[in-house]
């Protein structure tokens, strides 16, 4: 009776361990992805400066959502075989390291690659571009005449400059501010802008030795002018990359198709000087 009933345990263990791998299989071995940068690709007349923040990989395997990766970044897939792996950049909206956005204005990038379990595909020399049929109303690389003006009640403008220590690309322009000037205000040409819920987006480079506000200034059908700030963007020491939302700000007054960037800033201690430096500013929409 007693090997009967040792043989009954060890039948129904067996069972148990087998009802445990049908409820836990063993997890296949996933294939690896690598990607370290992706870079930018532009019509320099066209589209201007090939300048770019491309921060992320959003990825896409055989047209099914993956994930977004900040790169560099390896990652696992859960295929084998041969698939098409749709790559696009991702940026920090409006700077903030919180805000990770798909940026709708450029371009998937595909490849084709053989994945084997255990093994890691390395996807070099991608790089990306502007999406077909982009409008840019305002273009600005500082490299001859330039669209920004000082406001009136600016006591300074801003100048265009060459200087290759700067580290930017050809020309750029700066305000400085002397000690005993409080503020300065500059501002670009006219635009007109779709203010219909179409994505609209300020991209710039720019360094700053102290913080300032991006400005939009909208013209409404009466002839009203009316400002509205952005956001503040903080002191910079090297050149940063920013990508700005414009459409919740042009929205604040929906009946306004015509507007201008404004830089500006207003400080109440006038005892340093102060430099902001601007390059490759672009408005885009589709």
């Amino acid at each position: 009776m007693m090997r009967i009933k040792q043989l009954f345990t060890v039948i129904a263990f067996a069972s148990l361990m087998q009802a445990c791998n049908i409820i836990n299989p063993a997890e296949p071995t996933p294939a690896f992805i690598q990607i370290d940068t992706i870079n930018l690709t532009t019509n320099l007349t066209t589209q201007g400066s090939a300048s770019h923040k491309i921060v992320d990989a959003w990825v896409y395997v055989d047209n099914q959502a993956l994930g977004a990766y900040e790169m560099p970044c390896k990652f696992p897939v859960l295929a084998t075989g041969e698939h098409t792996i749709y790559i696009q950049g991702g940026i920090l909206l409006n700077g903030i390291n919180a805000t990770h956005l798909q940026y709708p204005y450029y371009k998937f990038v595909d490849k084709t690659v053989n994945l084997k379990p255990g093994e890691v595909v390395k996807i070099d020399n991608l790089s990306t571009s502007y999406i077909d049929n982009l409008t840019f109303p305002l273009m600005e690389d500082f490299s001859g005449l330039f669209s920004f003006e000082k406001s009136s009640n600016s006591p300074v403008g801003m100048l265009g400059e060459f200087d290759a220590s700067q580290g930017m690309e050809g020309g750029y322009g700066v305000v400085r501010l002397d000690s005993g000037i409080y503020n300065f205000e500059v501002k670009s040409k006219e635009m007109i802008l779709p203010n219909n819920g179409t994505n609209v987006f300020l991209e710039m480079n720019y360094k700053n030795s102290a913080p300032f506000l991006v400005i939009l200034q909208a013209t409404d059908p009466f002839g009203n002018v009316i400002n509205n700030a952005i956001i503040t963007l903080n002191t910079k020491t090297e050149w940063n990359k920013i990508y700005i939302e414009l459409k919740p700000t042009m929205q604040l007054t929906s009946t306004s198709k015509r507007f201008r960037v404004l830089f500006g800033m207003q400080r109440t201690d006038a005892s340093t000087n102060e430099s902001f430096y601007f390059d490759n500013v672009k408005v885009v929409h589709n």
